[in-house]
């Protein structure tokens, strides 16, 4: 039977064999851009350490935030499901001459890396894609890999769904999108997913909260809480 992983990895061998720029397929170019301003505002206001500190990527995909990263000095990892995605990352960065370290595996469980090893985990709007406990699993992790005066930028959909196609596709009691029967996306309230993340020991330092037709989307700098 086929699973998450599986999934991934059927869809970006398809982007690949479609040559499409990535995930967003048509839409990429516009998400880099969006991307891009999100992380020029952070660096201007401060809220990232300073090239080159040492960042990991969750769900990195072919490279989107390591590539932005990377070009502005800092020392980038990568970590993604689908080999597809990891082995595109890699061929990216050795066309564009940059520097970049990407590894195939789960965000759940992250053996390769050491305790207290990034300055800076981006989340590349991965974590909104796991569902039921490997959320919890998954932050232990980011909590332990994160350097004590580390930052954790969470880029995850939040709120309610609102388009006809959204809520129909809604499990409320879940808080997941559904997909032929399975939820496939968590979508929290803002303040549940601030909830969450504060259980698992961080604390926001910042938020932003975009609108959009479907859903909201949050930008969360997090610290690690004492």
């Amino acid at each position: 039977m086929a699973g998450p992983a599986d999934d991934y990895e059927a869809q970006y061998r398809s982007l690949r064999e479609m040559g499409q720029p990535g995930w967003a397929g048509d839409q990429y170019e516009r998400g880099l851009a969006r991307l891009k301003e999100t992380l020029d505002r952070l660096e201007r206001e401060g809220a990232l350490p300073v090239p080159p500190a040492r960042m990991l990527e969750l769900g990195c995909g072919n490279g989107q935030s390591s590539y932005l990263l990377a070009g502005k000095g800092y020392e980038v990892q990568g970590i993604d499901i689908s080999a597809t995605a990891v082995a595109w990352a890699r061929e990216r960065f050795a066309v564009a001459g940059l520097h970049g370290t990407f590894h195939e595996g789960t965000v759940c469980c992250m053996p390769v890396f050491a305790d207290g090893i990034f300055d800076i985990v981006f989340d590349g709007s991965c974590l909104h894609c796991l569902i039921g406990d490997d959320r919890a699993a998954c932050l232990a992790e980011i909590r332990r890999i994160l350097w004590p005066d580390g930052v954790f930028v969470v880029s995850s959909m939040c709120g309610e769904p609102r388009s006809a196609d959204a809520r129909a596709r809604f499990d409320p009691r879940a808080r997941c999108l559904m997909r032929d029967g399975h939820p496939y996306r968590t979508l929290k309230p803002l303040s549940a997913l601030e909830a969450e993340l504060a259980g698992a020991g961080f604390a926001v330092q910042d938020r932003r909260v975009a609108v959009s037709p479907w859903w909201d989307h949050a930008t969360l700098v997090c610290g690690r809480a004492c």
